[in-house]
């Protein structure tokens, strides 16, 4: 695993080292360039007074103090050769020149009345030379003036500079170096204190949020993100336990029940009757506790995208008109109202298993939660995209801070739809459906004050399970 602070810390080193070398040598190159250009204008003065001295009809003072090349150069570095229009040399201003190499063609041109430049090798390093005849107006004379320079000190210079340049760029990196992990520290530093408080969030807590550098712009978002991670465990965690709570009741329930019908039959004899209304009592409880059970890994099947919703083209109509047949058979006690969508809905791309189920729920828990002779009513609606169906009923209703909870699971209103208290699971799972379907489920007051459902379900294909 790679240290976010040694990577940050190599790739700064690397780029400063990249660009202060790419700088020194830019300068060197630079600067060489300069220094070869001050010597070009050196030679071209010296070609110039020397012609000059010559065409006045003066010779050219020897310099004769120099015992060798070294010396010459390290003082004067100005060799002056002083050649006929065939190169022969005929003056010089120290006898270290007589040898000084020359180009036949940079001196025709300089014959002409040009100027001319030239770089040769002599004895062990090169020479810069300019090519300059002598201004007179004596007929006959196409004496040509050279000046020539070694280049031995620019190039010691310019390699004194390189190692400058180079050193300096070596520094600079070492600098670069310290300078990089210190920076890289920083940056990681709120990182480090922000998973430091990360850590430190207890198993099971609740409320707990990272404060750690929230004020700053590049950390707020990161920060903002585990918050809200936070928050939604924290929901999670509190629902869990209310979970876990509803169910141990929902549980305790149909079990404290079935114990206590068998110890009922246990305690005296019975007829075959008596023991025959027990055996039922307790298959009813059991069918509870399956209900329960069913609904459970149901709702975790949806939730786990483990569902596969086989839709089919279905009569929409004929599917609501078998819902509320059922419901009727089994709830005498409650009045049922169907309104048929009036031009005819047709059909519609659904699992017709799963909507039966959803309309199931929606109208056990109408009239479960009801008192007997309230009116229960279900409509049917439909447009191009959408068939909706709406549960209404007249009952005490709930409260305004209620709906946005009943889709929750284990969540039940108050007392006043208590009436045969089921699972709490039936709205979440008819939530859990609609929504795999690609459809919405609403719930709001009724005009009557009762509870108002609204199933909205595309009429094509836009479920979002496989």
């Amino acid at each position: 695993m790679q240290s976010l602070r040694r990577t940050l810390s190599v790739r700064f080193s690397l780029t400063m080292f990249a660009a202060l070398l790419v700088i020194a040598l830019w300068a060197y190159l630079g600067a060489r360039r300069v220094l070869r250009e001050e010597l070009d204008r050196g030679l071209a003065a010296s070609a110039h007074l020397e012609s000059a001295v010559l065409a006045a009809g003066y010779r050219i003072p020897p310099l004769s103090s120099f015992p060798d090349s070294k010396e010459f150069v390290e003082a004067v570095n100005r060799y002056v050769v002083v050649r006929d229009a065939a190169g022969r040399v005929v003056g010089t201003n120290t006898p270290l020149a007589a040898d000084m190499p020359y180009s036949p063609a940079s001196l025709a041109v300089a014959v002409q009345g040009g100027t001319a430049w030239e770089t040769a090798t002599w004895g062990p390093g090169s020479v810069r030379s300019v090519y300059l005849g002598v201004a007179h107006e004596r007929a006959g004379d196409a004496r040509v003036v050279q000046v020539s320079a070694s280049l031995a000190p620019i190039d010691t210079e310019s390699r004194r500079m390189l190692l400058l340049m180079l050193g300096t760029v070596v520094l600079g990196t070492v600098a670069a170096m310290l300078g990089g992990g210190w920076l890289a520290r920083s940056a990681v530093a709120p990182v480090a204190e922000i998973a430091a408080q990360t850590n430190a969030v207890a198993p099971g807590a609740v409320g707990q949020r990272i404060t750690a550098h929230a004020e700053v712009e590049e950390f707020n978002g990161l920060v903002a993100v585990l918050n809200r991670m936070l928050e939604r465990l924290d929901r999670g965690l509190l629902a869990q336990r209310r979970i876990i709570a509803d169910v141990g009741h929902d549980l305790r329930t149909p079990l404290t029940a079935m114990r206590g019908e068998a110890e009922v039959a246990l305690r005296n004899p019975r007829s075959p009757e008596q023991y025959q209304r027990i055996l039922v009592s307790l298959l009813e409880e059991i069918d509870h506790l399956g209900t329960i059970s069913d609904t459970l890994l149901l709702l975790a099947r949806i939730e786990a995208g483990d569902l596969v919703l086989h839709r089919l083209d279905t009569d929409v109509d004929e599917l609501v008109t078998r819902a509320v047949q059922r419901v009727r058979q089994r709830a005498t006690d409650h009045p049922l109202t169907y309104a048929p969508a009036t031009d005819g809905i047709g059909s519609a791309a659904l699992d017709s298993r799963m909507v039966s189920l959803v309309l199931d729920h929606l109208l056990d828990n109408a009239v479960r939660h009801t008192p007997p002779d309230t009116p229960v009513t279900v409509s049917l609606q439909a447009d191009a995209d959408a068939a909706s169906v709406t549960v209404e009923d007249a009952g005490p209703g709930v409260s305004e801070d209620m709906l946005p909870h009943l889709f929750e699971r284990f969540y039940r209103g108050d007392a006043a739809r208590g009436r045969g208290a089921g699972a709490g699971l039936g709205l979440t799972v008819a939530a859990a459906i609609v929504d795999a379907h690609g459809g919405t489920i609403s719930a709001s007051r009724a005009e009557s004050g009762g509870l108002r459902v609204i199933v909205r379900l595309p009429r094509r294909d836009g479920s979002r399970t496989a």
